[in-house]
């Protein structure tokens, strides 16, 4: 499984029924928690991280540093 390349941290935790996700993404510089109930749903930057707003963002303006230095 591909993890977000911003993905700082992360850890998961269940108790009982509840599922708990904790990530760091360096983009926004923040700490997140994610929780689900009964099923395991883990956060988009560990499912399908090239849905993400903040990866996106981040991606094109790394891409337009590259493209700049490259022309």
């Amino acid at each position: 499984m591909r993890r977000c390349p911003y993905l700082e941290e992360y850890f998961a935790e269940s108790r009982g029924p509840v599922h708990t996700y904790h990530f760091d993404c360096h983009v926004d510089r923040r700490s997140k928690v994610k929780r689900s109930l009964l099923r395991p749903s883990p956060p988009i930057c560990v499912r399908n991280f090239e849905d993400c707003p903040l990866y996106q963002s981040e991606k094109r303006r790394e891409d337009g540093l590259i493209t700049r230095y490259t022309d």
